[in-house]
């Protein structure tokens, strides 16, 4: 069965997502001021912000707040708008999965600044017994598939000889699903090396074989203790990476 489309729900919650975009911006602002001089890089960011606007309205709808994935949809979607102005101002495709990478790596600095100044430890996140239900729950209720373009996963158990401690089996994305109804399935890599990108910076052990964005049946998210991340920028080297789909096209 599937649940009922709230058609206008982006754009009745334009002023949080659009605030939301601006914190995140703060972040792509440095990174631009490395390359730029300050209006330069005020102007690309002006862009950003009228491109996001342009999108928010054909965001697909996912379940709104009931569904906790519409901030991860709603995210990705705000790096297509910085991956399209980043395009128009000269970038190549990897100088943008390079920009990307900075930004994204910076983030997560300040998210692991502040889970530590909390008292929490930042590597141990994935392993908390409560995070690890609520992931299952939610991945049962991607079972039920009552949006369309809403995600579908499995939960993987790992432990018990096993390399890893649990993990996601996902065959249908929702960013994929968002951005090949944009054109821009080209760059779904780039949020696929993302997962890698939040581990690098908080510490704990991911690892995944083949992800939808480089043209694998499915994502095989895998959290792993005691397990040093790879650095996946550049992604050349990745078990995952396939060349034909890291590119212009």
């Amino acid at each position: 069965m599937v649940a009922k489309i709230v058609e206008d729900f982006y754009i009745r919650k334009r002023s949080k997502f659009m605030g939301t975009f601006d914190e995140h911006l703060a972040v792509v602002n440095e990174e631009l001021y490395k390359k730029f001089d300050n209006k330069k890089s005020e102007e690309l960011i002006s862009q950003m912000k009228v491109e996001f606007e342009k999108i928010l309205p054909n965001i697909p709808y996912i379940g709104g707040q009931k569904n906790p994935t519409t901030l991860v949809l709603v995210k990705c979607m705000s790096d297509l708008a910085i991956f399209r102005i980043l395009e128009k101002a000269g970038f190549s495709f990897r100088e943008i999965g390079e920009f990307h990478y900075n930004y994204v790596i910076a983030a997560h600095k300040l998210r692991k600044e502040a889970l530590e100044k909390a008292g929490r430890d930042p590597s141990q996140y994935p392993f908390d017994p409560v995070y690890i239900n609520y992931q299952k729950k939610l991945t049962e209720e991607t079972q039920m598939k009552l949006y369309p373009d809403d995600w579908v996963m499995d939960f993987v158990e790992g432990g018990d000889g096993k390399n890893f401690e649990w993990g996601w089996d996902i065959t249908e994305c929702g960013v994929q699903k968002a951005y090949k109804k944009l054109g821009e399935e080209k760059y779904l890599p780039f949020i696929c090396l993302g997962d890698y990108y939040e581990a690098e910076a908080l510490g704990f052990g991911f690892s995944r074989d083949q992800t939808l964005g480089f043209g694998a049946p499915l994502c095989t998210h895998r959290f792993v203790k005691d397990y040093k991340t790879p650095r996946a920028w550049p992604p050349d080297d990745l078990e995952e990476f396939n060349t034909e789909f890291f590119q212009e096209k």
